[in-house]
């Protein structure tokens, strides 16, 4: 009776510790759903590749107030300058005195134009199906993986955020398996509500 009441006490022993080290190892799930969803305004430059069997590279600056953001091209030189402002009725773009409303592609979230809008809001109010910590970019990072359906097809985003400051470092968009974008993040600035 006595060897096996000190087993028992061994064993609660043993479970309490492996119950108290699992603490520290909770998700930021949380975290980085109450940081973005607080977030009122801000901005960040995103330098992303987008590759639908042609590769192409553009240089972007985002803004955004509330449920509306402003994208505006930076390079390549021949459309620099033209913005997109995206807004729940859809967007509108726009260079210099011309304006022109469009559908964008047909899944939201995943071209170049509003690929950082949809990450925003992907990290404000989705759960990640996978998380972990890693190196990215020279930065210690908190790396998540949001699978979702998009437009009836199978989408994946993976982002890296900085693990100190949560600010955005890199993030990949991918859609029935195949990777179809890029971004390095720089510059993000914003303000809570």
């Amino acid at each position: 009776m006595v060897k096996r009441k000190k087993r028992i006490g061994v064993f609660l022993w043993v479970l309490l510790f492996a119950l108290s080290g699992c603490k520290g190892q909770e998700g930021p799930q949380q975290k980085v759903s109450e940081y973005y969803s607080s977030l009122a305004q801000g901005s960040v430059g995103a330098a992303v590749t987008a590759d639908s069997g042609v590769i192409m590279e553009y240089e972007l600056s985002v803004s955004w107030e509330g449920e509306e953001s402003q994208c505006t091209v930076v390079s390549p030189e021949e459309i620099a300058g033209v913005s997109c402002h995206i807004s729940q009725g859809g967007a509108t773009l726009q260079f210099e005195d011309v304006q022109l409303d469009t559908l964008l592609a047909p899944i939201r979230g995943f071209t170049p134009v509003d690929c950082t809008d949809g990450l925003l809001r992907t990290l404000a109010g989705a759960a990640p199906t996978q998380w972990g910590r890693e190196k990215k970019e020279g930065q210690e990072c908190i790396s998540l993986t949001y699978e979702m359906e998009a437009d009836g097809k199978e989408a994946v985003k993976q982002v890296w955020l900085r693990e100190d400051t949560l600010e955005p470092v890199c993030a990949r968009w991918f859609l029935e398996g195949d990777q179809i974008m890029h971004a390095v993040f720089s510059g993000f600035s914003a303000m809570k509500e």
